[in-house]
């Protein structure tokens, strides 16, 4: 593919990307924000004062705020992430003012219920945008600009500017909706998060045995997961130490135990939450011994793995204790 063509695609991927995450944004506002006079987070939020105190709409009051950040887009973060500012800028403006009509709903009537249900498709908004490198402009274009140049967190730095938002709009609005406002800024942040780093939530296990190749080799058959070797050294001890590490998923935990108590009951075992796991063998099991590109396993004739001859000596040797040989499979 030539270079120009790949970025065609590219801005098209984003600003469908980009129109898809506004879409869902623009909804939270005018169903569940407008009609209790929350406040969303950047300009935006600003946008949404002047419109509650003087009737401006927020779509071009938000347009208008954010001339001066496009400009400074363009000056210190390049041509592409500015073309995609401008989309989201313009998108969310356009799409808000567009369906300025749901705020007429009053399906929601208790504030709480619609802080958490506007937080959650602000929240799906914001991630889509995120997870895919876009954005709406505004505070993400502000905050951007400071983790290049200063090296500070981009979530810590819209946050701080939120809180200033939102301390200025508890001076025109009632504490309950200051309130319903944090709750649903805080809504926003996490269901943003989880969609940036994904809901495919793994485990990662690791394994200090003194039988890591018989181990690897029960997880293999057994859960049909890929395993690695890690190698280190015992502080107290001296001695070598191999670690096994291996991705699971959450209904696997009680079979792995079950195979550390059979293999090794002496074996030293830790888990850890991680998430967005990419690859074969990590994301799903292993379904075909015949898959594998491995030395140690051959396919039996029902398509279970069955070890090679060599590699059974060698579990075989390390169940009797004895040393390993100079070179393994």
């Amino acid at each position: 593919m030539k270079r120009n063509d790949f970025r065609l695609n590219s801005y098209f991927f984003t600003t469908v990307v980009t129109i898809i995450g506004c879409f869902f944004y623009a909804l939270g506002i005018n169903l569940f924000f407008v009609p209790h006079n929350f406040i969303a987070g950047g300009f935006t939020g600003i946008a949404m004062i002047a419109y509650y105190l003087a009737g401006f709409p927020i779509g071009v009051t938000n347009i208008l705020l954010n001339i001066p950040i496009l400009l400074l887009s363009l000056r210190y973060m390049g041509r592409f992430y500015t073309v995609t500012t401008i989309v989201g800028t313009a998108a969310l403006s356009v799409i808000i003012d567009a369906t300025s009509f749901l705020s007429s709903w009053e399906g929601v009537k208790d504030p709480l219920i619609a802080a958490i249900s506007g937080g959650v498709l602000l929240g799906v908004g914001c991630g889509i945008l995120y997870r895919y490198n876009s954005n709406s402009g505004g505070l993400d274009v502000v905050g951007a600009i400071v983790k290049k140049y200063y090296n500070l967190e981009i979530g810590y730095v819209v946050f701080s500017l939120n809180c200033l938002i939102v301390a200025v709009s508890g001076l025109f609005f009632s504490i309950e909706t200051t309130i319903s406002t944090l709750v649903a800024m805080y809504i926003n942040a996490t269901v943003s998060g989880r969609i940036v780093i994904g809901f495919a939530q793994r485990k990662a296990a690791f394994i200090v045995s003194d039988k890591p190749y018989e181990m690897a080799d029960a997880i293999l058959r057994n859960i049909r997961h890929g395993a690695t070797l890690l190698y280190g050294q015992g502080a107290y001890t001296g001695g070598d130490k191999k670690i096994l590490f291996a991705i699971i998923n959450l209904t696997q935990i009680s079979r792995l135990k079950w195979i550390i108590r059979r293999v090794d009951p002496h074996a030293f075992l830790f888990i850890m939450n991680t998430t967005d796991v990419i690859g074969r063998g990590f994301t799903s099991p292993l379904s075909r011994a015949g898959t594998l590109d491995t030395t140690r396993y051959r396919p039996g004739p029902d398509g279970s793995l069955v070890p090679t001859e060599e590699w059974q000596q060698e579990l075989s040797r390390e169940e009797r204790g004895e040393s390993e040989p100079k070179s393994r499979p």
